[in-house]
């Protein structure tokens, strides 16, 4: 399963190279999936296989770079107040905090006051991403702090940044792991609703979720529109619940 996601990932990003914008062409407007258009065409003639292709590959991007910035700034956070209780509780209510808004709903706070485009959208969208991760790894290393192999280290003298290095991330990788699959499908997602209310990435740069906003009123008249963008969202959204290994499910916990 693994090695098919990242395959069909590694397809989905040549988007980059052979995806694009679309050129306008009235006079096929509208159009049905054809040899010429394998997708159809959208109401300015664009072809629909074109865009869906480089915003299948903008999302995936997003998702896999904001992903790893979570797990970054998460477990950094957690390793940086473990040792403190009161930098920990801090830590804890800045992301209760945080938490206690709903994640849409603070994205759309914040892009309300910034120029909608790439950075106005990864801002919004790194703020509350790193709150799961943090709280796994100080779970996780309330655990790890009395493993023996651990208490050696220390004794002989080893280095605050060689534990985390050697001995703390590692053991904290498969659960972070486990959680990060799940935020791939979820930066997406919120990255595709954001575009369809208009507040991601600019209309005319190709995206699933302005792809969705632009067919609603072309329903009838042409539903490639909305499947194709759909469609994608969704395989992507399984592919990333998939790719999670069996036994992890017990180690990040109920969703």
């Amino acid at each position: 399963m693994k090695r098919s996601w990242i395959a069909a990932a590694s397809i989905l990003m040549l988007g980059f190279a052979f995806g694009g914008n679309g050129v306008v062409d009235l006079f096929h407007r509208l159009e049905g999936p054809s040899p010429a258009h394998l997708f159809g065409t959208d109401e300015l003639g664009r072809d629909l296989f074109h865009r869906w292709w480089l915003g299948g590959a903008r999302a995936l991007t997003l998702g896999l770079g904001l992903t790893s910035l979570h797990i970054l700034c998460g477990t950094l956070a957690a390793l940086a107040v473990h040792p403190s209780p009161i930098l920990r509780r801090a830590l804890l209510a800045l992301a209760d905090a945080l938490a206690s808004i709903p994640a849409l709903l603070l994205c759309l706070f914040l892009l309300a006051f910034l120029r909608p485009g790439y950075a106005a959208l990864i801002l919004a969208l790194a703020v509350g991403g790193w709150i799961p991760y943090a709280r796994l790894s100080l779970s996780h290393l309330d655990t790890l702090k009395l493993d023996p192999s651990l208490q050696q280290a220390k004794l002989m003298g080893a280095s605050r940044f060689h534990n985390w290095t050697n001995h703390l991330f590692p053991r904290l990788w498969p659960i972070l792991s486990a959680q990060g699959a799940v935020g791939i499908g979820a930066v997406v997602l919120a990255e595709g609703g954001l575009s369809f209310l208009g507040l991601g990435l600019p209309p005319e740069q190709a995206s699933w979720g302005s792809m969705l906003a632009a067919g609603r009123a072309f329903l009838l008249v042409s539903p490639w529109q909305l499947i194709w963008p759909s469609l994608g969202l969704l395989a992507l959204l399984i592919a990333t619940e998939a790719n999670r290994h069996p036994g992890e499910e017990a180690a990040t916990g109920p969703k």
